[in-house]
C-alpha cells in the first residue's frame, strides 16, 4: 500500500471515530449527494478535473410536510493554467418558509504535484449572500415577542468565507474545509443577543476511494463529516456500485437522522443522480421522506477529447481527478 493510500486509510479510520456520537448541524445546507458534486463540500476540488463539470441540484427535505426545507444550487468550476482552479456556486436555501437564504460564492484554488501520482490543492471561496427572516409567517405563543420585530419581515447582507484543503490521487481524495471562516454577524433589527446571531463556523471533513473490483465493476466506499461548534456532528457514511462506467447504485447511512438510496447514470457528457432519504429521526413524524436530485454537464477541455468523470473511464489525460 502507497504512502497516500495510508494516509486515506487513516483518514476514513479518524472520520468514523469522531463521528460515533452524531446528530445535525443546521446553519448550512444538507446533501446527501456529496459524493457526487466534491465542490459543493470543498473550495480546493476547483480545477482538479480534466473537463469543466456544471451542476445543477434540487432537495425536498421531509417532502409533503407544510413548510418543510427546499434547497436549490447550480455550481461549475474549471481549470487554469499553472495549477490554478476557478469556480463559482450560486444558491437558494428556504428552511421552511419564515428563514431563508441566498448567495453566491466565487472561488479560486491551487494545486501542487507531490509526485507523479499524488497532488495538494488549496482553495478559499469568499460568499455573499442575503438572509431573509420573515416573522409574519411564524406562528408563536406570544406576538409581543421583543424578538419578532412587530411581525415584520427582515433582511440581512453577509459576506464571509470557505477555506478548503485536499490531497488527492487517481482513486483517491480526502480534504477539510471550513465554511462560515470569519463567523460573520446577521444584522438584524430584532436582535437581543447580538453576539449569538451571527455565522458559524463549521468544520467538514469528506474521504473517499475507488476500488477497481473487476473489469466492470467499481467500489467507491466514502465518509463526510461536519462538526459545528458544541452542536453534535453530522455523519454520512456511503458506499457505491459503479457498472460499466454508466450506471451506478449507493446507499448512504447518516446517523440518527436517515438512510438514503441513490441511483444514477451517464449519456455521453450528461450525469443524472437521485436520491430517496428514508427518515430515521424523530422527524419521521413530519414525513418520512426526502427526495434529491442532480443533474451535471461535463464540458470537455480544448483538447476536444472528452474524458467523463465519477463514472468515467479510468485512463484519464491526467492521472489524478477527484471524482
Amino acid at each position: 500500500m502507497s504512502t497516500m493510500n495510508r494516509f486515506l486509510a487513516l483518514f476514513l479510520v479518524v472520520i468514523g471515530c469522531l463521528g460515533v456520537h452524531t446528530g445535525k448541524a443546521q446553519q448550512i445546507a444538507r446533501r446527501s449527494q456529496f459524493v457526487i458534486n466534491t465542490f459543493m463540500a470543498n473550495p480546493a476540488v476547483a480545477g482538479t478535473m480534466n473537463f469543466t463539470p456544471f451542476f445543477l441540484s434540487y432537495r425536498n427535505q421531509w417532502a409533503g410536510f407544510k413548510g418543510a426545507p427546499v434547497t436549490m444550487m447550480a455550481s461549475a468550476h474549471t481549470g487554469l493554467k499553472n495549477g490554478l482552479g476557478f469556480g463559482a456556486i450560486a444558491y437558494h436555501d428556504d428552511t421552511g418558509g419564515a428563514i431563508s437564504e441566498s448567495g453566491m460564492e466565487l472561488t479560486g484554488a491551487y494545486h501542487v504535484d507531490v509526485n507523479n501520482y499524488d497532488a495538494v490543492s488549496f482553495g478559499l471561496s469568499v460568499n455573499a449572500s442575503q438572509y431573509a427572516f420573515d416573522n409574519s409567517k411564524l406562528v408563536v405563543y406570544d406576538q409581543n415577542d421583543l424578538a419578532l420585530n412587530g411581525g415584520m419581515a427582515e433582511r440581512s447582507f453577509n459576506v464571509d468565507a470557505t477555506f478548503g484543503f485536499l490531497v488527492y490521487g487517481k482513486q483517491y481524495y480526502a480534504g477539510i474545509s471550513i465554511p462560515q471562516l470569519f463567523e460573520t454577524r446577521l444584522n438584524l433589527e430584532s436582535e437581543i443577543l447580538a453576539s449569538e446571531n451571527r455565522n458559524r463556523r463549521h468544520f467538514q471533513f469528506m474521504g473517499s476511494y475507488k476500488w477497481y473490483a473487476s473489469d466492470d465493476w467499481d467500489i467507491q466506499p466514502s465518509a463526510f463529516m461536519r462538526i459545528m461548534g458544541n452542536v453534535p456532528a453530522q455523519m454520512d457514511l456511503n458506499v457505491r456500485a459503479i457498472y460499466k462506467q454508466l450506471a451506478f447504485g449507493g446507499l448512504t447511512y447518516r446517523h440518527r437522522d436517515a438512510v438514503a438510496i441513490m441511483l444514477g447514470g451517464n449519456y455521453r457528457e450528461f450525469v443524472f443522480a437521485y436520491s430517496y432519504d428514508i427518515t430515521t429521526s424523530g422527524a419521521r413524524v413530519m414525513s418520512p421522506h426526502t427526495h434529491e436530485l442532480s443533474i451535471g454537464y461535463y464540458l470537455p477541455k480544448r483538447s476536444g477529447k472528452f474524458r467523463a468523470g465519477f463514472l468515467g473511464p479510468r485512463v484519464l489525460d491526467r492521472s489524478r481527478v477527484v471524482n
